[in-house]
């Protein structure tokens, strides 16, 4: 904009008007007459009739039809003036040619105007504002080309926004699970790429923002229906990789830090990870218990505090038919008169007819939704298919929120961690999942 080369644009004006005639008839009637020649006239202004002319009084370096582009004829409406406009790099010729132009048309058509042997003319066009020079440039206008660009860029925007609205149908914060369902969101988890490695983060970092978030969660679920709270609750996702069993497990901890008993179930029977990221053993667990080979206090694992866990075992062939049996509804019913909290961890809905399965002999059900991870069609999907079997859905999850941007995750629990290091945690930069593994590597 900047750079552009600078242009300057002198206006001079024309009056066309006829003569003769003594009565007010011929008068109106030669009014009439120039307003429509009028335009005519605008037209011959920009032809070689009278620009040749002017080329060489000038001395101008042009043809008419290069001169012409630079020139402009406009008749204002229902009048009979011309106003003639020049565009030059020069203000000072700029001028000049439009005053050359307008003093050349006057006698262009007194020529072709002409009537009688007399060799008189009619029409006359008389000069009412000749040109003078002008001091600002007409281009670039910085005013006018940074409000343009502001406009432009306000439509780019919005189109992009339309686009990505249209396009990109992935679920990314709370507006795009609000377009869905009305199911409400009873969590909030931030993003942390840290999370792979130290899945467990009530026990890496007790007070980080991420944790808040997780006893959160404890707080909403706690308070969906106070009158009667759901006690064995089933988590599960749309698709693969949104967080269900990072969120089971946090969950879990964060349930026992309130001094609840709670057992963890892992009810993902085909492709098991809860064990792997507590760092437990799983040669026994759920389906030696469904299959009449053992007992739940037989295969139970002792975490922390009042958690107790409960392993997928063997896995077996017939997942489904394994969780959907009346051993498995018995099994609840005891877990649930034993322990304050029966949670299981589920494989996600539109994978296996699993989670479906379980979402019958529970009293709620959790979906996690993972941020960017699923879109918009398939987690209506799992939803509707959640709901034909008359699923308690207890709300949603949204897990792996952006940190920044427009659906950003923020916590202002950051500000409040204790100022002073908490007993028993000094030190700890690893979970104690991580150290079970680390053992039972090391005695490999």
């Amino acid at each position: 904009m900047t750079l552009s080369p600078r242009e300057y644009q002198a206006r001079a004006q024309l009056y066309v008007s006829t003569s003769g005639g003594d009565s007010v008839s011929d008068l109106v009637q030669g009014g009439t007459f120039t307003q429509r020649q009028v335009a005519t006239y605008a037209d011959i202004i920009r032809s070689p009739l009278v620009l040749n002319e002017v080329i060489t009084q000038m001395g101008l370096d042009e043809s008419p039809r290069g001169l012409a582009d630079r020139i402009s004829a406009v008749v204002p409406p229902n009048t009979v003036l011309i106003d003639v406009t020049v565009t030059d790099a020069d203000p000072t010729q700029a001028a000049a040619i439009a005053n050359a132009v307008t003093a050349q048309f006057t006698e262009s058509v007194q020529e072709l105007e002409q009537v009688g042997t007399d060799g008189e003319s009619p029409v006359k066009a008389t000069i009412i504002q000749p040109a003078t020079t002008p001091h600002t440039p007409s281009s670039p206008s910085p005013v006018r080309n940074l409000g343009l660009g502001v406009v432009m860029g306000l439509l780019l925007g919005a189109v992009v926004a339309i686009s990505r609205d249209l396009l990109d149908t992935r679920v990314r914060g709370e507006a795009d699970v609000q377009r869905v369902t009305n199911e409400p969101v009873i969590g909030a988890i931030a993003f942390d790429k840290d999370a792979p490695e130290h899945p467990l983060v009530l026990e890496i970092d007790p007070h980080s923002p991420r944790s808040e978030a997780f006893r959160a969660l404890r707080t909403n679920l706690l308070y969906v229906n106070p009158d009667d709270p759901a006690r064995t609750l089933l988590v599960t996702s749309t698709v693969p990789g949104e967080g269900k069993s990072t969120t089971s497990v946090n969950l879990a901890l964060t349930l026992a830090e309130t001094g609840a008993a709670v057992c963890l179930i892992e009810g993902d029977l085909r492709r098991p990870r809860m064990l792997e990221y507590m760092g437990l053993e799983s040669a026994a667990g759920l389906t030696d218990i469904l299959v009449g080979r053992a007992d739940p206090e037989d295969v139970m694992q002792p975490y922390v505090g009042g958690l107790q866990v409960l392993g997928c075992g063997a896995i077996p062939p017939n997942p489904s038919e394994l969780l959907g049996s009346t051993a498995m509804e018995r099994l609840l019913e005891r877990l649930s008169r034993d322990f304050d909290y029966v949670i299981i961890d589920a494989p996600p809905v539109l994978a296996v007819t699993d989670a479906a399965v379980l979402s019958t002999v529970v009293d709620g059900t959790m979906i996690v939704v993972g941020a960017g991870v699923v879109n918009r069609d398939p987690l209506q999907r799992a939803i509707t298919t959640l709901e034909r079997v008359d699923a308690n859905i207890l709300g949603l999850v949204l897990n792996r929120l952006p940190i920044k941007g427009p659906d950003a995750y923020s916590y202002s629990y950051e500000s409040y961690r204790p100022e002073l290091p908490v007993e028993g945690r000094e030190g700890r930069t690893v979970s104690r999942a991580a150290r079970r593994r680390a053992r039972s590597r090391a005695k490999r």
